[in-house]
């Protein structure tokens, strides 16, 4: 018997056999892929839930705030939503974003309080006295757009403007920093809403989401 012969069968035979191997890879991860993706839509389902967002918001402590450096929006408002921020958090940079979101679609219906976290080296906070002047001497749509910049460039070049820089004006940052230090809140960016902490149980990237939610419940 010619050996030559089955050297076509056994190589068919191999052939057949790595196709069946990378079906049953390819099997195993579509069945694995489609369980995470069935895992992440329940997830989405419980977590983008208002009634228990709102459940959960109202078990929190409830923080009584010191009084804000600034204040977005519409300062009678109903709802009042507070973040702790800083100019050196990388996360903080997404929070800048929902803020100028929620102004953006809700400014009539929502008070935006900011604190932000000043620094230990003094001169890292000169863009944020900087920002207050911009603030206070511009308004809060001009305050919006150089916070946006400064997180995208690092820089306030384009405001470099009113000298902002006496003894008054960094207490007031050193005062309302100091509240949050003794409560142990240091993280940032930290939320409140109404007071409320924001529960840990819920990212903080579904912000936007949940103050829909809450305004188009009220």
């Amino acid at each position: 018997m010619n050996i030559e012969s089955f050297i076509p069968v056994v190589l068919y035979g191999l052939i057949y056999l790595l196709i069946f191997i990378l079906w049953l890879y390819i099997k195993r991860f579509l069945i694995r892929s489609e369980k995470n993706k069935n895992q992440l839509i329940r997830k989405t389902r419980v977590v983008r839930n208002h009634d228990v967002f709102m459940n959960t918001l109202q078990k929190q402590e409830k923080a009584d705030l010191p009084v804000p450096v600034f204040v977005l929006g519409n300062k009678d408002a109903d709802l009042e939503l507070t973040i702790l921020t800083s100019l050196y958090c990388e996360m903080c940079k997404e929070m800048s974003e929902i803020i100028d979101k929620i102004i953006f679609a809700y400014e009539d219906q929502i008070k935006i309080n900011i604190f932000f976290k000043p620094q230990n080296a003094e001169e890292k906070n000169h863009p944020l006295y900087l920002l207050h002047a911009i603030f206070l001497i511009r308004g809060e749509k001009e305050f919006l757009q150089a916070f946006n910049f400064w997180f995208k460039n690092k820089n306030l070049i384009p405001w470099q403007t009113a000298d902002y820089s006496t003894e008054e004006n960094k207490n007031s940052f050193t005062s309302s920093n100091d509240w949050f230090a003794r409560n142990g809140i240091i993280s940032t960016p930290s939320v409140f809403i109404d007071k409320y902490v924001y529960p840990y149980e819920f990212e903080k990237e579904d912000l936007y989401f949940y103050i829909e939610q809450i305004i188009e419940n009220k």
